[in-house]
């Protein structure tokens, strides 16, 4: 078995649109009938752009709604994530892949008006059959791995309990950390000025942080492990 990645334009799809943007997207989960699409999409564009980005999906043909579910800001970028429903006039390439029998993995990725995904084939005279049966704008091949390897990713579960573990006042005193320059080498303030900004006392800030170091350095360090 091998995997391959396929790059596929779809014309006048909002992904395509959306391409003249500083903006990256993941197709988070979908579900299509009768050409009726729903979908979650996590975006990551640039702040200044944003608002237009969500005002050129809504704004597109196939598009009936879209909804905000959150979006913060963060060093001059946005991250979002978007509920979008679509009237498309043929099926998804995602959809076209399913009915014709092959298994796409992992999520659909959106870079630069284009749509990547990811399937396990038999070998390339199947991946050469993706080609064939996707009858888009674009469609081509951009990479193929020999042999079947499952991506690691974070565990949502482990995610899950972490966030829920680190109380808010400890999440607190680690963005204070690093806002602070407390966590900067060398240090641009000591324990005694991070508790001060924080409006503590120095023996609460110290156990504050020893708590959220021992509740999140054993998981990052967990990961960091698997990935290297």
């Amino acid at each position: 078995m091998i995997t391959a990645t396929i790059k596929i334009r779809y014309a006048g799809d909002w992904v395509d649109q959306i391409g003249a943007y500083d903006v990256t997207g993941i197709g988070v989960a979908s579900t299509f009938r009768d050409h009726r699409f729903v979908g979650i999409t996590a975006l990551d564009a640039i702040a200044d752009e944003f608002t237009e980005i969500v005002q050129t999906i809504r704004e597109n043909e196939y598009v009936d709604s879209v909804q905000v579910l959150e979006a913060y800001e963060d060093d001059g970028r946005v991250r979002a994530t978007l509920s979008t429903q679509c009237d498309y006039p043929s099926i998804t390439p995602m959809q076209m892949m399913r009915l014709e029998g092959f298994l796409p993995i992992g999520y659909s990725e959106y870079r630069n008006g284009f749509e990547f995904l990811e399937i396990l084939a038999e070998d390339g005279a199947d991946v050469s059959r993706v080609v064939d049966v996707l009858e888009y704008d674009t469609v081509e091949v951009v990479r193929v791995i020999s042999g079947f390897r499952r991506g690691i990713g974070f565990s949502l579960l482990e995610w899950q309990e972490l966030t829920e573990t680190v109380t808010d006042e400890e999440l607190e005193m680690c963005s204070t950390v690093l806002d602070s320059g407390y966590a900067d080498i060398p240090r641009e303030v000591g324990l005694d000025e991070l508790a001060s900004e924080s409006g503590i006392a120095k023996s609460t800030a110290s156990r504050r942080l020893r708590n959220a170091e021992q509740k999140i350095i054993p998981v990052i360090t967990k990961y960091l492990e698997i990935f290297s």
